[in-house]
C-alpha cells in the first residue's frame, strides 16, 4: 500500500471537511512540526493519470484551497509510509514554509486566448501585408512553386504565427499585471491558441481580476476569444524540488 499526497499546508489545516479522495478513500492529515500533508491510502505503488483519478485529486485540492493556503503536489505523488511523509515534511520544513508564505492568500486563475477562425495561418496571411506579398510571389502567374519556395513560405508563416502569439501574450500580460500578483506564460498548444497564462491572484481580489479580464477583452480583436477558469490551487507557482 502507498500514501497519495495531495498537498502540504500549515497545521491549521486540521478540521477541514474534505470530500473522498482517489479510489473513494478518506483524506486525512499527517503532521510534522508546524506543517502537515493531506493524504489518502492507495493500493498500489504507481498511479495512472486516468480521468477519474485526476478528477478526484482536483476535487480534493479545490475543497482544500477554499479553506486554507496550500502547496499542491504534482499529480501522482506517492510515498510508502506515514513515517516517510513525516520525514519529508521534517527535512524540507524551512523550504516549505517559505513557499507557503510566498503564496499565502493567493489562488491560481487560468486564462487562455484563442483565435476563433478555421485557419489561423490563412487569417494571418489575409491580415499581414508581408505574408500576402510572400504568398503572391510564391504563386505568381498561377504556377506551381518549387519545394524550396514552399518551404520558405511555410517558415515565414510559422514565424509570423509565433510573433503574433508573443505580441498578443505580451499585450495581455501588460494589461493584467496591475490586477494580480504574478503571471506565468505556459506552453501554447496548437495554431489556434494565442496565449496560455497562469495567474496568481489574491483570493480576496478574484472578482476584481475577472473584471480586469473583461476590460482587457474589449481591447482585442473580435476574432480572439477569452477563456477564464479557476480559482485553482497555485500549481504553476510552486517552486519545489523534493526528494520523496
Amino acid at each position: 500500500m502507498s500514501l497519495y499526497i495531495y498537498a502540504i499546508a500549515q497545521a491549521d489545516g486540521l478540521g477541514i471537511d474534505m470530500p473522498k479522495g482517489i479510489a473513494e478513500q478518506p483524506v486525512y492529515w499527517i503532521a510534522s512540526g508546524s506543517l502537515g500533508a493531506f493524504v489518502s491510502d492507495y493500493q498500489a505503488t504507481t498511479i495512472r493519470a486516468e480521468r477519474r483519478h485526476i478528477a478526484a485529486s482536483q476535487r480534493v485540492l479545490r475543497a482544500l484551497q477554499a479553506e486554507t493556503d496550500l502547496l499542491p503536489m504534482t499529480f501522482g505523488t506517492l510515498t510508502a509510509t506515514t513515517e516517510a511523509v513525516v520525514d519529508l515534511l521534517s527535512r524540507h520544513q524551512e523550504e516549505l514554509l517559505t513557499q507557503l508564505s510566498r503564496l499565502s492568500g493567493a489562488v491560481e486563475m487560468g486564462l487562455r486566448l484563442n483565435l476563433e477562425v478555421p485557419d489561423p495561418i490563412g487569417y494571418l496571411v489575409e491580415h499581414l501585408a508581408e505574408l500576402r506579398q510572400a504568398r503572391d510571389r510564391t504563386f505568381r502567374h498561377r504556377r506551381s512553386p518549387s519545394l524550396e519556395e514552399r518551404v520558405r513560405l511555410g517558415q515565414l508563416c510559422e514565424s509570423a504565427l509565433r510573433h503574433y502569439q508573443e505580441t498578443q501574450t505580451a499585450q495581455l500580460v501588460a494589461l493584467l499585471s496591475p490586477s494580480c500578483t504574478a503571471i506565468s506564460a505556459l506552453p501554447i498548444h496548437g495554431d489556434q491558441q494565442v496565449a496560455n497564462l497562469a495567474v496568481l491572484v489574491p483570493r480576496a481580489k478574484v472578482q476584481a481580476f475577472e473584471a480586469a479580464v473583461h476590460a482587457a477583452a474589449e481591447t482585442f480583436d473580435d476574432d480572439l476569444a477569452f477563456s477564464l477558469n479557476g480559482p485553482w490551487p497555485p500549481h504553476n507557482f510552486v517552486e519545489l524540488t523534493l526528494d520523496i
